[in-house]
């Protein structure tokens, strides 16, 4: 809330102004409410230009898409909410010379957020918005949020974040540059933070899938749970 963020009864909204929707997001729970999502959505159906997604945990009612349509939203299908019970991972490696860390604030907090943006080719204020940079690196083993990074040569090429909620492990911001691809880094960044978790007593992980990496956490174990339905207004 503090980068803009705005949040009522059941919504949460940020209109960041990046050019990209993943910069202008609303997350709506009632998704049968079509009139509190059409609120929730008209700051950025206001802008020409904006580009913004929506998302329903709970599900969206035929009059709710509708609604949306008529502000410029398209359903985009739905994203996979998946679980695993931690104890059943599958084990993840990295290749040699490649080194596991826990990022502190400085100089690693801004290369965890060029790297993330790379990775998911994202403008970089976008990404800043979920990094060290700007939430802050407490370093504490039970902290909330963590972040880590794989480096290889000095460099860092990978990323993930670690948020720990309602007794639940979450992963997010899994993302490997380009030219790294394919080597396993982006299953053990989704892993090892999960293996913590579980030592901190946290028996379940879960995440949102893109539909890239739903075969890699499908093989380390992860199950589909739900689908998330998600509008996206690309003027």
């Amino acid at each position: 809330v503090g980068q803009g963020g705005e949040s009522g009864d059941g919504w949460f909204r940020i209109i960041s102004g990046e050019p990209h929707p993943l910069g202008n997001v609303a997350i709506v729970l009632d998704g049968d409410d079509s009139g509190t999502a059409t609120a929730t959505a008209a700051p950025a159906a206001r802008a020409a230009a904006t580009r913004a997604r929506m998302l329903f945990p709970h599900g969206a009612s035929a009059a709710t898409a509708g609604a949306l349509e008529a502000l410029g939203f398209h359903a985009h299908g739905a994203m996979p909410a998946m679980a695993v019970d931690i104890e059943r991972l599958s084990p993840t490696a990295l290749p040699a010379g490649h080194v596991w860390e826990r990022i502190d604030a400085g100089d690693a907090a801004r290369e965890w957020t060029d790297a993330m943006a790379a990775g998911y080719e994202l403008p970089r204020g976008l990404a800043r918005m979920l990094s060290p940079e700007v939430l802050g690196a407490d370093m504490a083993g039970d902290a909330d949020v963590q972040f880590f990074g794989v480096r290889h040569d000095g460099r860092l090429v990978c990323t993930s974040l670690l948020f720990l909620a309602d007794g639940v492990a979450g992963i997010y911001c899994v993302a490997t540059l380009p030219e790294a691809r394919g080597n396993g880094l982006g299953a053990h960044a989704t892993a090892e933070p999960l293996r913590i978790a579980h030592r901190l007593g946290y028996r379940v992980g879960v995440l949102q899938s893109s539909e890239s990496g739903h075969g890699v956490y499908r093989r380390l174990g992860f199950e589909d749970v739900a689908g998330i339905p998600l509008f996206i207004r690309m003027p």
